[in-house]
């Protein structure tokens, strides 16, 4: 699949998504120092380019014919570490959503904040992708269980055109692990899939990832890494000394250990405690904040899910790190991205929920005969690929044109598709008692109202 990533900073989405098995035709960003950067270690994609500036942006996308459209839009002005005031930075959510409806890619994926969900804007943009005859799965993670050490709970919303809404929301929660990952999986433990390349010099390491170009292979140099190996010396300290700080965002707690995760990064994740924040700790802090490893720019942005041969490169370190914190970490958007090519490639269907049944008794099914309703539902379902359609009479006609459905008996055509028909239904009723009424109010976007 072909993906065009909008807001790209540095590159964690398109780093994550090219891991995952994606094409990644194009990148556009406004910020001249993350493109640099970008460019240098993901690949030669990306662009400088204001967003809002649609009439000079959905042109050159639309002529690309991506198949998906991924990116972050600014997250400030929803996020718990701000003031919360919707203004020009939220309207570049709505900048996302009209390009996606405009361009119409057959998928999308957004990441921002979680109070990005109940903002004014998103319910504006949302309107104008459903409009444009996209299903959306919103779904809240937590990045520590999709392969990052870290606590970073971020929305993620995915579209498809002609979905049914939450058509991914099972195999998003599948894919998460049942542990979350910690500090001491990153730092402590060497992959299996590591190399093993005996450094010529203290300065150099000698284990290097699967993902990452190697160092200059000489006679006899590969060898099994020996147990005696240990780990690079700010990595050893950190895992000696067992807790790290991090100043906390709000009246959080500063001090985590290495067997838990990370709190969410920020441009801020290295700075020592201050005095006013020794002289009151968090009463939850399991050793004094003075006592705690100093972490590295280097493991922030391991922590962030950068691979270690990453380079960051620009004038002010405050710069490295808010590149750093402003990305949608690489681990995260792999797994999400393999969710999204099994679904494509039909690998995948929909969960139904237990809930099914218990509609089905209600209406009078017997226990029987509504477990042979839902499996004939899921029977339907896996026929289609994992497809849903927001039209039921467009899904039947699906199931219908199919040549394995063509080849069964009449009476199995018939329960498969009462079987959508009655789930179609459940569905229906469950969306209309979730969901409260979504007010958009239209506002004027600056910059860009003529285009839209």
């Amino acid at each position: 699949m072909r993906v065009v990533e909008l807001f790209s900073g540095a590159g964690g989405i398109s780093l994550g998504l090219r891991r995952a098995g994606f094409d990644i035709l194009k990148a556009y960003d406004a910020w001249p120092v993350a493109v640099e950067n970008y460019n240098r270690n993901v690949g030669n994609h990306a662009v400088v380019a204001d967003l809002k500036d649609l009439l000079s942006t959905i042109p050159e996308i639309l002529g690309l014919a991506p198949d998906m459209i991924a990116g972050g839009p600014p997250c400030q002005d929803y996020s718990s570490a701000g003031n919360r005031t919707e203004a020009d930075n939220a309207r570049l959510t709505l900048a996302f959503a009209l390009i996606v409806a405009t361009v119409r890619p057959r998928w999308f994926m957004m990441e921002n904040v979680i109070g990005c969900a109940k903002s004014s804007t998103w319910a504006e943009a949302r309107a104008i992708l459903k409009r444009a005859g996209y299903g959306i799965t919103e779904s809240r993670i937590n990045a520590s269980r999709y392969g990052v050490p870290q606590s970073r709970r971020r929305l993620f919303v995915i579209g498809r055109i002609g979905e049914r809404d939450d058509f991914l929301a099972s195999s998003i929660a599948a894919t998460a692990s049942a542990q979350p990952m910690t500090l001491r999986d990153l730092f402590g433990a060497i992959t299996p899939a590591a190399i093993y390349f005996p450094a010529t010099s203290e300065a150099r390491r000698s284990i290097w990832g699967p993902d990452e170009p190697a160092p200059t292979i000489r006679e006899r140099s590969i060898r099994p890494i020996p147990t005696s190996y240990q780990p690079h010396p700010d990595d050893a300290a950190l895992i000696r000394n067992g807790y790290v700080y991090s100043r906390p965002v709000r009246a959080g707690r500063g001090v985590r250990s290495i067997d838990e995760p990370f709190p969410t990064v920020t441009r801020t994740a290295w700075e020592r405690p201050t005095p006013r924040y020794l002289s009151a700790p968090h009463p939850g802090d399991p050793v004094a904040a003075v006592d705690t490893a100093v972490l590295t720019v280097h493991q922030i942005s391991r922590i962030q899910g950068f691979p270690v041969s990453w380079e960051w490169r620009a004038s002010a370190k405050q710069d490295i790190l808010q590149m750093i914190a402003n990305a949608v970490p690489a681990p995260v958007a792999t797994a999400l991205g393999r969710v999204i090519l099994d679904r494509e490639a039909g690998r995948t269907a929909p969960d139904i929920s237990g809930g099914f049944l218990q509609w089905l008794h209600k209406r009078g099914k017997s226990k029987a005969s509504a477990r042979n309703v839902k499996a004939s539902a899921g029977r339907a379902r896996r026929l289609l690929g994992g497809r849903t359609f927001n039209n039921l009479a467009l899904e039947i006609s699906a199931l219908e044109s199919l040549p394995e459905f063509q080849a069964m008996r009449k009476a199995t055509q018939s329960d498969l598709r009462q079987a959508l028909r009655l789930l179609a239904e459940y569905q229906a009723k469950g969306k209309q008692r979730r969901q409260k009424p979504r007010q958009a109010t239209a506002q004027p976007i600056e910059g860009f109202a003529e285009a839209a």
